[in-house]
């Protein structure tokens, strides 16, 4: 695989310093690319999983099945297969030969309790591991092809708290894990047994790359700390970082001896594994960066996070000016002066939500004529079932308790993230602004 990727490279030299991709419309969580290049696949917070041609990243085809927003995808090391997990809980497996049609069918792995936020497959693509916030690690045998995975696979329970990441060993017979108990855990997969913690970190380590031949490990950890060790015996290489910004993103590139982070305030670091040098430290986006990608050329890195569209970055031709933090504000966080309640909803919902009767696919449904509906009758929309099942009217009243006591309590069981407004003229500010600009409108 190694031999392909690094074949394509790129010619041409770059224009710009950046270039800016649409399709999605909300949060992209993650980025892979197919091992012989020719692919790039985004999973977003809309539900949906974007195939890009590459490397000159130009949409192919959409991918729609998930009933939560999508947090991960993978191909399989022959690229015939890609996985794609997310909020609800289920694995897709996609072949290769159904990706360009206008409506392919997946075949759907169940059996997480807890949304998926991390696959990965095992060299020789005869397993498939998933990591979930339920606690488990799930593994899905691949021989006798993706449609009989469900029924032999088995769950990993060790970690305290959610499982962020996995990784298999080179050998294919051990898998390493991450977690938020802070620690990088080994299994032997024969019989599921845990034989050691590689990294136990005390906080949160929230994404890995284990290098098994250059006896290296490199974790990112939510006290915001870049780390690479010596895998036998825990030897500090580098540690770098901001204090407290949580580190969200991690690539390797073995084929270009480099590693890349990303962290939760948009910064970007680029490290020759060669050296230990700083290739590129920068800001890429004014927000998180859940995921990233150097492109097979090695010449630029894709970045991915709480916009709608992703970034293809040039390492080594942008000019220093290009290091500052990009300008325009986003709907998230906007710079303009603006009433208070439309401030709230562009940091509270816009994320999720749009106001326009035909608003682009995100994670929730459109809230245009909400006001005076009932929870979970927009047509259209694939509503979790506690909002089928509720009775709930959204007005004023319940719009301002959904945020003053949280959705977890007003709508238990909602795919829709928990987030509360503590200060009250706050919540009557937002909804005031929602019934105004939606025309009876609300959230859900």
């Amino acid at each position: 695989m190694s031999a392909i990727l690094l074949c394509l490279a790129v010619v041409a030299a770059p224009v710009h310093a950046f270039d800016r991709y649409t399709a999605h419309g909300g949060p992209v969580r993650d980025l892979t690319i197919s091992p012989d290049g020719s692919m790039l696949v985004s999973a977003s917070f809309d539900y949906s999983a974007v195939v890009w041609t590459a490397p000159q990243i130009t949409e192919k085809s959409t991918l729609y099945a998930h009933e939560a927003a999508v947090n991960t995808a993978r191909f399989s090391p022959d690229g015939k297969l890609l996985a794609t997990a997310g909020d609800d809980g289920k694995i897709y497996i996609w072949k290769k030969n159904v990706l360009a049609d206008d409506d392919p069918e997946p075949i759907i792995l169940s059996g997480h309790k807890g949304k998926v936020v991390n696959l990965a497959f095992s060299d020789d693509g005869s397993l498939l591991a998933s990591a979930s916030w339920d606690g488990s690690i799930g593994l899905w045998p691949l021989d006798n092809g993706p449609e009989a995975a469900a029924e032999d696979s088995q769950f990993i329970l060790g970690h305290d708290g959610p499982v962020n990441m996995v990784q298999f060993a080179p050998n294919g017979t051990h898998l390493y894990s991450a977690g938020y108990d802070g620690q990088i855990r080994y299994w032997k997969l024969s019989n599921a047994e845990y034989l050691r913690s590689v990294v136990r970190n005390g906080w949160s380590v929230s994404v890995m790359a284990v290098d098994e031949q250059s006896d290296m490990i490199a974790f990112g950890s939510s006290d915001g700390t870049m780390n690479i060790e010596r895998l036998s015996d825990g030897k500090g290489i580098l540690r770098i970082g901001d204090e407290r910004v949580p580190v969200l993103a991690i690539y390797h590139s073995p084929w270009h001896n480099m590693i890349a982070f990303g962290n939760a305030k948009g910064r970007v670091v680029v490290i020759n594994t060669d050296d230990w040098s700083i290739v590129r430290d920068f800001n890429a986006a004014n927000g998180p960066i859940w995921s990233l990608v150097i492109m097979p050329d090695g010449q630029s890195i894709v970045v991915a996070g709480l916009d709608d569209f992703i970034t293809r970055w040039e390492l080594f031709e942008f000019p220093p000016e290009f290091l500052e933090r990009p300008g325009p504000a986003r709907r998230f966080h906007p710079s303009a002066e603006i009433a208070n309640g439309e401030k709230q909803f562009a940091r509270k919902c816009s994320v999720c939500h749009t106001l326009s009767p035909d608003g682009k696919r995100r994670a929730g449904p459109t809230l245009f004529g909400v006001f005076g509906r009932m929870a979970g009758t927009l047509e259209g929309y694939t509503y979790s079932k506690a909002l089928l099942d509720s009775d709930i009217i959204w007005g004023e009243e319940t719009i301002n308790r959904l945020f003053s006591e949280g959705p977890d309590i007003v709508t238990p069981g909602t795919k829709m993230p928990i987030q509360r407004m503590k200060n009250e003229q706050d919540r009557i500010d937002l909804v005031t602004f929602l019934k105004m600009a939606t025309k009876e409108t609300t959230v859900e």
